[in-house]
């Protein structure tokens, strides 16, 4: 019998969120990440720019946003991805 195990966790400021689940009888697992579309565009352009700029500069990999977990999240998160390796958690 498969379950599907599902973690989602937003982002503090509220814009982001990571949504991981994994079917128990299926070799994948799956990670999306969703965007609120109006609190995640209210930064101006140019500031969205620089970022980019800056990281290419830097030899940093695209970064199009960070997602800040909150305590509560992240060990949910990291208990799913266990869950989902079928191993133990310590």
């Amino acid at each position: 019998m498969s379950h599907k195990i599902e973690k989602i966790a937003s982002c503090t400021c509220g814009c982001h969120l990571i949504k991981f689940e994994k079917w128990t009888d299926d070799d994948d697992a799956f990670m999306q990440v969703y965007e609120n579309n109006f609190y995640s565009k209210q930064d101006s352009k140019i500031s969205a720019y620089l970022k980019r700029l800056w990281s290419a500069i830097r030899g940093k990999e695209y970064l199009l946003y960070e997602i800040v977990l909150s305590h509560e999240d992240t060990i949910g998160l990291r208990n799913a991805l266990i869950e989902a390796a079928g191993g133990s958690e310590e």
